[in-house]
């Protein structure tokens, strides 16, 4: 199963519907209380923003199909809480009904949960870092998710910033590009198993992503912004 930035993430493209990985939460219990402050600080990380009723329209084209498919994505700000000492904005939007957001000196994190609680305590979730905007180009920073007792681990390195790149017909002067590639840890065996492209535009972001499957080839799911209104 492939894991993408995609936001409810903004953009969660492609979701783990079970992950497991070690999680804390100060309490000990299910995030709770914080303030009411939808977009205080929501645009810190410039190519990364998340804020309360932003509209972002997309189409994906997935593997197997000729024809891409559009649709509406927004974002729903319920509360701030406080995961790992660090605060973080709770949303909904696709679906997406436990998405938690933290922008820190332009460290982007998302932390996706399953819904699940047992005690009060949060089951197996998804922590990603979406992105560094403030590190040089051939930074490499990796994640590593745990699914039925299998490492995958997801490498990123930034590719390229500051350059314009044209999406569905819109110029954007100032993109950050991020390459991904996922391996697959079988059994002390290391493989690669796949890897996507990722655009990120200043004060906008995810404008386009490209997934492939490194086993066969083929294209999984190419993600293509066509507009967007931000706060």
């Amino acid at each position: 199963m492939r894991f993408s930035f995609s936001l409810a993430i903004i953009f969660i493209a492609i979701v783990f519907s079970s992950c497991q990985k070690d999680f804390t939460v100060e309490t000990g219990q299910l995030p709770g209380g914080g303030s009411n402050n939808a977009n205080s600080g929501c645009k810190n990380c410039v190519y990364y923003p998340v804020c309360s009723g932003s509209v972002y329209k997309y189409s994906d084209t997935s593997a197997g199909s000729s024809t891409a498919t559009a649709f509406n994505y927004t974002l729903t700000y319920i509360k701030d809480t406080l995961i790992e000492s660090k605060t973080y904005k709770k949303f909904t939007g696709a679906g997406q009904q436990n998405t938690f957001f933290n922008c820190t000196s332009g460290v982007s994190t998302a932390i996706v949960l399953n819904g699940s609680t047992q005690g009060g305590i949060l089951l197996p979730f998804v922590k990603i870092t979406t992105l560094k905007e403030n590190a040089a180009v051939g930074t490499l920073w990796s994640d590593t998710i745990t699914l039925n007792g299998q490492d995958a681990v997801y490498t990123y390195t930034i590719v390229s910033k500051g350059m314009p790149k044209t999406v569905a017909g819109i110029t954007y002067a100032d993109v950050i590009h991020v390459h991904e590639q996922t391996t697959l840890d079988l059994m002390g065996t290391v493989i690669p198993a796949g890897q996507s492209e990722y655009y990120f535009a200043r004060g906008i972001g995810l404008i386009e992503s490209l997934s492939i499957d490194d086993f066969t080839g083929t294209q999984l799911l190419h993600h293509v912004l066509i507009s967007a209104t931000i706060p």
